[in-house]
């Protein structure tokens, strides 16, 4: 990606280690200092958070995180519609999208019970198995609660952007809520329900 690239580990078949191609800033570090001393298990249940920080030299500042191995999954935009659904997994019918439904919103209920916010909620940051069990990635851009101090997620896509975070110039400085990922989460969720279509696009 654009942030890194993510590495097999020798030995390590469970997790894989993302590599920063510059160093992150201090408030990066800060950030992915707190989120690899706070990877409980709510949240490594549903999400590849960092689970320790990578270091080029000791005590130096981290370049990187190992973090859990996302393997035999895809994008959930891979399942929204029905004809590629049909082609890819004939064998997948409504009761796997309700199952998958179910587990997105729980994905994003884990997240907000340790008072973190996903922020940039989208289509690819969501990936999905064929056992319905559903993994978010792309953590580190989450915006994290560090007891009360406020890492903020920088980006997003305007199509799960709530229509009043609508028309920013940029995130920097937005803080958003849970009720902010309930808007792209609905707006997921009604793509893979409804066979792609937006809830807007009714008249």
């Amino acid at each position: 990606g654009g942030e890194g690239v993510v590495y097999a580990v020798a030995g390590e078949r469970a997790r894989v280690a993302k590599v920063y191609h510059r160093p992150p800033d201090a408030r990066k570090q800060a950030k992915l200092a707190f989120m690899a001393a706070h990877a409980e298990r709510g949240l490594l249940d549903y999400s590849a958070w960092p689970q320790e920080t990578l270091h080029a030299a000791r005590r130096g500042p981290p370049v990187g995180f190992l973090m859990q191995a996302v393997t035999q999954r895809e994008a959930i935009h891979a399942l929204y519609s029905p004809a590629q659904r049909r082609e890819t997994h004939p064998e997948l019918a409504w009761d796997f999208l309700l199952f998958v439904a179910r587990n997105t919103a729980a994905a994003f209920a884990a997240l907000h019970a340790h008072s973190h916010v996903l922020g940039d909620v989208n289509q690819g940051n969501v990936a999905v198995g064929t056992d319905s069990r559903v993994v978010l990635i792309d953590c580190d851009s989450f915006q994290v609660n560090a007891h009360g101090t406020v890492h903020l997620c920088e980006v997003g896509v305007g199509h799960f952007t709530p229509p009043e975070l609508q028309g920013l110039p940029s995130f920097d400085t937005v803080v958003r809520t849970p009720n902010h990922d309930n808007f792209g989460l609905a707006v997921l969720l009604f793509h893979l329900l409804l066979g792609g279509r937006h809830p807007y696009c009714g008249v």
